[in-house]
């Protein structure tokens, strides 16, 4: 599994191998299943130091670095309490069965806040689950959880969006 369950096209190499290798009578796929999930984060702190940063880089000033910052997905580790909303589904797969195909996905989803403040990004992270076992068990990269080394995927807004307790946000994901 790569970062975002599928950044580095790793699940595909395993799809191949499942379809190459595992005799489905015998064999077990481990894990057997993937579920992402997208919550919104207030996140002003971490985006001005980075922002700062390309003021003074060793006495140049670099600020033009800066205008592209977040405009592509940020692997990083999300504090828990950065997050600001409910979790939403927008991909749960079957690793047993799906076709590599499936790996492309869209979906919409609705996140409700629990907090008055502005949302600066979306936070995304996957929990994979180890069901066909007598103790079934789940690996999570949940910012909620013990820190793993795939970290959360953050998506920043182009601009804040100021939000109310109680609120929703409606979007969409898609991964190609």
């Amino acid at each position: 599994m790569g970062y975002f369950l599928l950044y580095e096209s790793m699940l595909d190499c395993v799809l191949w191998a499942r379809d190459k290798y595992l005799n489905k009578k015998t064999g077990k796929m481990l894990p057997d299943r993937a579920q992402m999930y997208i919550a919104a984060i207030e996140d002003h702190e971490y985006m001005g130091e980075k922002k700062e940063f390309w003021d003074n880089v060793y006495g140049f000033d670099m600020k033009i670095m800066s205008g592209s910052l977040f405009k592509d997905p940020m692997v990083d580790t999300v504090p828990a309490n950065a997050v600001m909303s409910d979790s939403c589904c927008i991909l749960d797969v079957d690793l047993v069965n799906m076709k590599q195909d499936e790996v492309n996905f869209s979906n919409l989803f609705n996140i409700k806040m629990n907090f008055t403040d502005n949302v600066h990004a979306v936070v995304v992270w996957f929990d994979t689950t180890f069901e066909n076992l007598t103790n079934p068990v789940v690996l999570t990269t949940s910012p909620m959880k013990k820190y793993t080394h795939w970290k959360q995927t953050v998506l920043y807004l182009e601009k804040p969006l100021s939000v109310r307790k109680g609120d929703t946000i409606y979007g969409s994901v898609a991964c190609r």
